[in-house]
């Protein structure tokens, strides 16, 4: 199920003009079985700098300074459920195309569909693609701070059924 995505990068000249920096077609990997995503772009600090001209392939500054923009992919039926995770960011995600469902760790699942939109504030949680078609989904993260709950910090984690914990890869988040 890879797919491809164009993306068009602007920018300046000398004089100040607003040209096309880039324009090139990103190929989608697969991230989990039945899973593919690209990043689109990835800042390495915030603010951002747009004097920069350059890309830094997907590579996100120390913690704190990430803003990314995913596009991803699920097979039909296929669900990241069996890997639950959270992350230390805010993330937008955008149902493009397809439908799937969000499982939540407590249980709590909803039914998403072509234009929802959720907020994700660094919550433990899975995707399932429910329909026949494939769902896409576009994810924007950016750095959040640790979610204190009581004398609990809530970290980036990779979670199976199983309950083996596993450090979530760096940059490796929705």
């Amino acid at each position: 199920m890879p797919f491809e995505v164009r993306r068009v990068v602007t920018g300046h000249d000398a004089n100040a003009l607003a040209v096309i920096l880039q324009d090139e077609v990103l190929h989608s990997e697969e991230r989990l079985p039945g899973y593919h995503g690209t990043t689109v772009w990835c800042t390495a600090q915030l603010p951002v700098d747009n004097n920069d001209a350059v890309y830094a392939n997907g590579a996100p500054g120390p913690k704190g300074t990430r803003a990314l923009l995913r596009i991803a992919e699920m097979s039909p039926g296929e669900t990241s459920t069996r890997h639950l995770h959270r992350t230390e960011t805010l993330d937008y995600a955008v149902v493009l195309s397809g439908e799937c469902a969000m499982i939540m760790d407590s249980g709590e699942v909803v039914d998403l569909h072509e234009g929802d939109v959720v907020v994700q504030r660094g919550t433990s949680h899975g995707w399932i693609a429910t329909s026949d078609r494939p769902a896409r989904m576009l994810f924007v993260l950016i750095d959040a701070l640790p979610v204190q709950v009581g004398d609990q910090r809530l970290g980036d984690f990779l979670e199976n059924y199983a309950g083996r914990l596993a450090p979530m890869p760096a940059g490796d988040a929705t």
